[in-house]
């Protein structure tokens, strides 16, 4: 009999150096991306995006959370919690364009919204931040964490608050 065959190595991480697109190049979608930026000034909401997509994430007494783009769905979970006022609707239909052209066949919206944040830094004068890709999406509002209650943080409460929220990330 035939020794096993040895598994494939795992790839590494994809990066900003190392992500191949199907149809467009990565710089395609940066220099998309920076053009929003810069004519609409919507940089922070772009940021915003992103951290709330990755801060429902928690290692605490709630488990679970990632950043999969679960808020673009409207009809429940994340995509209707307070906290996110404004993600869903302003955000996402700045980011509609690129969207629209390049999800999902380049790139998934999670992906999207990670490097939509690090381009937004870098083109309001900040550092580059390098996109580490493989984020999946979620495929319907079902795949939400159940709350906003203790991972996302109120904006009318205090630092005791924002302790209690950042504590278990």
């Amino acid at each position: 009999s035939l020794p096993p065959a040895n598994p494939a190595p795992t790839p590494p991480p994809q990066t900003t150096e190392t992500l191949s697109t199907t149809t467009m190049s990565l710089e395609d979608i940066k220099s998309d991306i920076k053009a929003i930026v810069a004519e609409k000034d919507c940089g922070p909401i772009f940021i915003r995006l992103s951290w709330h997509d990755a801060g429902v994430f928690s290692t605490g007494k709630l488990t679970g959370g990632c950043p999969n783009a679960a808020m673009r769905f409207t009809d429940g979970g994340e995509g209707t919690f307070g906290a996110n006022a404004g993600l869903p609707t302003v955000a996402l239909d700045l980011l509609k364009p690129v969207t629209d052209k390049y999800c999902p066949a380049s790139i998934s919206h999670a992906d999207l919204w990670t490097l939509a944040a690090n381009v937004a830094i870098e083109t309001m004068g900040g550092p580059a931040i390098p996109t580490k890709f493989g984020r999946k999406d979620a495929a319907t509002s079902a795949e939400s964490v159940e709350s906003q209650v203790g991972r996302l943080p109120d904006g009318d409460k205090g630092c005791p608050h924002l302790r209690e929220i950042f504590h278990p990330k």
